[in-house]
């Protein structure tokens, strides 16, 4: 089902404190996906009962996006056997009953309801799309995943802190960023928060958000085709340790 990828074979004791290394060339095998992080993931979690958890995204921007075709959460429903939604954010959720969307929960991973709907639901993918990037202690949310489905993996994306798009501005002094974002990921600090979290990293990827639609962002796609620690969005497939 999915490709495979060798990363180094000292990484696990890397990942794991068994080695260090102050000044680690990290080499991941990331593979370039032209069709956008939506596609992506949609393909990594096809045909399986996915619990979607951020699903929300930004709730002000909930319909437009189901307008335009780009919100995720429907991209994941026509794509999995059965999928439900959970996200923190009362507002949100209850916007996107509103809008018709099924199977949604306002839970917090850490209640015990979270749990219950679990164990209820008996998901085959856990799907955490740009969510780390938001949490107080993402390894905690992470570890508490493993804690309560300790046989399920785990796909995660986040944006890329050395994308070339995040370079170029910085030739400007400026960051660009999400104001509700508490810190930037790399391919390798994200997959030292999973193992940290209880979960072994096994395939990575990345991605543009988005297919490109503009001369800039074409090129952009072809310079992160040519070399994917460039894109905007990395994604990781992890199982639980």
């Amino acid at each position: 089902m999915y490709p495979a990828q060798k990363p180094d074979p000292d990484l696990l004791d890397v990942l794991n404190d068994r080695q260090f290394d102050a000044d680690r060339a990290s080499r991941l095998p990331l593979q370039f996906q032209a069709d956008g992080r939506n596609a992506s993931l949609a393909r990594l979690i096809a045909g399986g009962r996915v619990m979607h958890l951020g699903f929300a995204d930004h709730g002000p921007l909930i319909a437009s996006k189901r307008a335009q075709g780009t919100w995720l959460h429907d991209q994941v429903m026509a794509h999995s056997a059965a999928c439900i939604g959970v996200d923190i954010n009362a507002e949100a959720v209850a916007l996107a009953q509103s809008l018709g969307v099924p199977n949604l929960h306002c839970l917090d991973v850490f209640a015990p309801e979270f749990a219950e709907l679990a164990t209820r639901f008996a998901p085959t993918h856990v799907l955490l799309p740009d969510v780390l990037e938001h949490l107080h202690e993402p390894v905690a949310f992470v570890r508490r995943l493993a804690q309560v489905m300790p046989q399920v993996p785990l796909v995660v994306s986040v944006p890329n802190g050395l994308s070339l798009r995040n370079v170029w501005n910085s030739l400007a002094q400026v960051e660009r960023i999400n104001t509700d974002h508490l810190c930037w990921y790399s391919p390798f600090t994200v997959a030292k928060v999973l193992s940290r979290g209880g979960f072994t990293p096994e395939l990575w990827w990345s991605s543009q958000i988005a297919p490109a639609a503009s001369p800039k962002g074409r090129v952009l796609s072809a310079l992160a085709a040519w070399r994917p620690l460039w894109a905007d969005n990395i994604l990781v497939l992890s199982r639980p340790a």
